[in-house]
């Protein structure tokens, strides 16, 4: 289609280009001459190829062309297919059976026989024997050494130490204060109670109804049945082989060996340090004390209360029963008492003291001892060894398998419909009632009332009192310190020595003996046994059948169109010849008369 549209295009515009030729042509040519130039006449008409042409010679000139066009048929052809068929053949096999026999044979066993035998061996044994040793001893010995020291000798002085006492003084203050008295009143409240009362109301409730069906049900079975199978298996055939076995024996012997060990001996060093002691006594003192101390607990208070200063030993010195006021200075220090104590007079004694102490050294002293050895050797014997052979076999193996079949049984089944009833069921309800009642109710209401209070303020006094100091004075002494010095003595003990001695034993050793011996046992034995069975198999064979297929195929069809004819030009182009003068135009005639002008 589309090389008939192309074709189409191309006349239409050959056409268009040739209209102006023929319009030259006729504005040419004399009206009165009817184109006498072109050697025609307008009447003439000629006849080529079977196509008309028009009176007109200047006008365009079509022509009748059959062109083929392709187009789309569909139609039925007859086909040739291979198709595969099933056909079921039948075919002789041989299979090879396996029939088992017990058979007996014979195998030689080596077996280990053991015996008892006696051997001697040499062995070195440590005997423990006693001897004199001698050795060295540092004795201490003390004797008396003068030695001076210093003593820091304690003295006591009075001082007089200022002080400052805190005095109360009480006075009565009025002070007021609120208090809560409680009264009660009668209020009424009001309150609601919910009285039950008992409702009978009709109920619809759905019950589930329970009814039984039989249904079909398909379940599957698998039926077991047997294949005989051939398997092959291997077999470890024994058989027997003497090797020779090295092996390792340990042979033990003596040797002596000499060493060096160490031996701790304590030996004294004589060191020189500084010690201090204390060589002071007791002494009797006669000491004046405040009697105030016995409230403390002095025991040089006195017997009493009865003198006049006796109440301070046993009352609070700031009691005012104590003859006079606390606040009178001149009373609290006239208010002392002599006492006799033992006091304790230090005398501090330095000294330097030989100290003896012992350090223990290492010495290595050489010593002889035993040592039992044993060398390797290697040896051998002859071994029988056991070996197998694996030997392929095969029998026929019973194969239990299992095929699926697919049965139906009929099977009960519950099932429940739905079923609406009807009950009268009580239902409890409450209606609210409204009550009053009365009640008591505690109330407070606060008063104002004054009451008397001692307040203690205090006043600042300064006083001084007498106070005892200790000082330390240095004081020279002597005394006689015991001193240790140490003396080498020389003494003898006993020691145990472990010495070898060589001694023999006997012990028993069970060694076994190879022994080979015939052992007859039964071996199963497995003969193939040929059988012929028929067997059934399926082939597939291909078969030739003829099918009516479909077929769509492109065909080209004849048609007629109108194509515009070309003008001839001046060189006689055209159907047959062209007429006209040297600009082209002209009719396309078959042939041009005689004396044509072109």
């Amino acid at each position: 289609m589309k090389k008939i549209s192309f074709a189409l295009a191309a006349l239409a515009l050959t056409t268009i280009g040739s209209a102006p030729a023929f319009a030259q042509c006729c504005d040419a040519a004399p009206a009165d001459a009817a184109c006498s130039s072109c050697g025609g006449s307008a009447e003439a008409s000629v006849i080529s190829e079977g196509a008309a042409v028009a009176a007109d010679a200047c006008g365009p000139s079509f022509t009748t062309k059959t062109i083929m066009v392709p187009q789309q048929v569909t139609e039925t052809q007859t086909v040739t297919v291979t198709e595969n068929k099933q056909e079921t053949r039948t075919r002789e096999v041989t299979v090879m059976k396996s029939v088992p026999r017990e058979e007996t044979r014979t195998r030689t066993v080596t077996k280990s026989v053991p015996r008892q035998v006696v051997k001697t061996q040499a062995y070195t044994e440590m005997v423990a024997s006693t001897k004199a040793e001698d050795y060295t001893v540092q004795v201490p010995v003390t004797t008396q050494v003068a030695e001076s020291y210093t003593v820091q000798v304690p003295v006591k002085e009075t001082i007089e130490v200022p002080y400052t006492v805190q005095v109360p003084v009480t006075t009565q203050v009025e002070v007021p204060y609120s208090v809560c008295v409680p009264y009660t009143e009668t209020a009424t409240r009001s309150y609601t109670v919910n009285v039950p009362y008992t409702e009978t109301v009709e109920q619809t409730y759905t019950v589930n109804v329970p009814y039984t069906e039989n249904v079909e049900e398909t379940y599957t079975v698998n039926v077991p049945y047997t294949e005989q199978v051939e398997q092959t298996y291997t077999v470890s055939v024994p058989y027997t082989e003497t090797t020779e076995v090295s092996y390792t024996v340990n042979v033990p012997y003596t040797e002596t060996l000499t060493g060096t060990k160490k031996v701790c001996k304590r030996v004294p060093v004589t060191t020189v340090k500084t010690v201090t002691k204390d060589m002071g006594s007791y002494q009797c003192q006669i000491v004046e004390v405040p009697a105030t101390g016995a409230a403390s607990g002095n025991a040089g208070c006195g017997n009493a209360c009865g003198d006049s200063c006796g109440c301070a030993c046993a009352c609070d010195p700031c009691n005012s029963g104590c003859g006079s006021a606390c606040g009178d200075a001149n009373a609290a220090a006239a208010c002392t008492t002599t006492v006799q104590k033992q006091v304790w007079v230090p005398n501090l004694v330095t000294e330097e003291v030989p100290v003896t102490s012992y350090v223990n050294e290492q010495i290595e002293e050489p010593y002889t001892y035993t040592v039992n050895k044993s060398r390797c050797e290697t040896r051998t014997r002859p071994v029988s060894v056991t070996k197998y052979r694996s030997e392929t076999r095969s029998r026929m193996v019973p194969v239990c398998k299992t095929r699926t079949e697919t049965r139906t049984r009929s099977v009960p089944v519950t099932r429940t419909r739905q079923e609406t009833r009807t009950r009268q069921v009580a239902v409890q309800k409450c209606r609210q009632e409204e009550r009053t009642q009365e009640y008591q109710v505690a109330k407070t209401r606060t008063e104002q009332r004054t009451r008397t209070e001692n307040r203690v303020s205090y006043t600042t006094e300064n006083r001084t009192r007498t106070q005892e100091v200790c000082k330390m004075v240095s004081d020279a002494r002597t005394r006689m310190v015991p001193q240790t010095t140490m003396t080498t003595e020389t003494r003898q003990r006993n020691v145990t020595v472990m010495v070898p001695q060589e001694k023999t034993r006997e012990y028993t050793v069970t060694e076994y003996d190879q022994v080979s011996e015939e052992v007859p046992y039964t071996v199963t034995v497995v003969d193939q046994v040929a059988e012929t069975k028929t067997e059934t198999y399926t082939v597939c064979v291909p078969v030739q059948v003829q099918k009516e297929v479909q077929v769509t195929k492109t065909i080209m069809v004849a048609q007629e169109v109108q194509v515009p004819v070309s003008s001839g030009n001046g060189n006689g182009s055209g159907f047959g010849g062209g007429c006209g003068d040297s600009t082209g135009c002209g009719a396309a005639v078959a042939a041009a008369p005689a004396g044509c002008g072109c």
